[in-house]
């Protein structure tokens, strides 16, 4: 049985209500992640689950995020983990489908852990499908929507699973958005990538591209990655 609360250095995440759990690499792309955006800015954050990421994005900047969820128990659970926080006049819960937010609401900074797992085998529980599979949500509709409320020169950050990656830019490229980093992810050096994270723009820049691997040969975490989560984790 999954913990029911993660416990971090500023704050502490309770997840039983949510389908989907706090995982490492869902905490290394909220650290990754963190270090681009900007204090003042109205960020969104799309598939919030706990806030995890609304919470990590908050401890490091002064700026305001809408952090949407469509499942309603994993919103409770949202509201819960906000309202406990130090940063709980920053992040606004919202229970949606980001699909239906319009595009009158811009942003400047755009993030999101996506149901990603399409064409996968569907779980036999339905809150699990909502929050793991496209059932609702493509990629393409994503790209589609982030096209609509970000920012000309705003970010959208994204975690995926390693094996969509070139699907992922390509996909990206429809609407007009080009990789401004990108970061391969390894559990060890023994393994092949697993996750990719991603940042997009809508202009043209020097792709920086990085591999960050969590654990090293004899089965601690590298210097990259505690360099990253080492204001985050109690014991780092």
């Amino acid at each position: 049985m999954s913990n029911p609360f993660f416990r971090f250095k500023q704050f502490i995440v309770h997840q039983h209500l949510c389908a989907m759990k706090i995982s490492t690499d869902s905490c290394l792309f909220g650290a990754w992640a963190a270090q681009h955006f900007k204090d003042g800015q109205k960020s969104l954050d799309i598939g919030a689950g706990t806030g995890l990421l609304s919470l990590m994005i908050s401890q490091k900047h002064l700026l305001h995020i809408d952090a949407v969820e469509i499942e309603a128990s994993c919103y409770n659970q949202l509201k819960e983990n906000i309202t406990l926080s130090n940063w709980k006049e920053q992040i606004t819960p919202i229970h949606c489908n980001i699909l239906d937010i319009h595009g009158s609401a811009v942003y400047d900074s755009i993030i999101s852990n996506p149901p990603f797992y399409e064409n996968q085998l569907l779980s036999d529980v339905h809150t699990v499908n909502l929050a793991r599979h496209q059932t609702g949500l493509t990629l393409e509709n994503l790209f589609k929507k982030v096209d609509e409320i970000l920012r000309v020169h705003g970010l959208f950050q994204l975690l995926m699973p390693a094996f969509r990656k070139q699907e992922c830019i390509d996909i990206a490229s429809m609407y007009g958005f080009y990789p401004t980093r990108i970061a391969d992810v390894k559990q060890s050096p023994r393994h092949d990538s697993f996750r990719v994270m991603f940042s997009f723009m809508k202009e043209k820049s020097n792709l920086i591209h990085e591999q960050i691997t969590i654990k090293d040969h004899q089965n601690n975490y590298t210097e990259d990655f505690s360099a990253l989560l080492k204001d985050y984790y109690l014991y780092l």
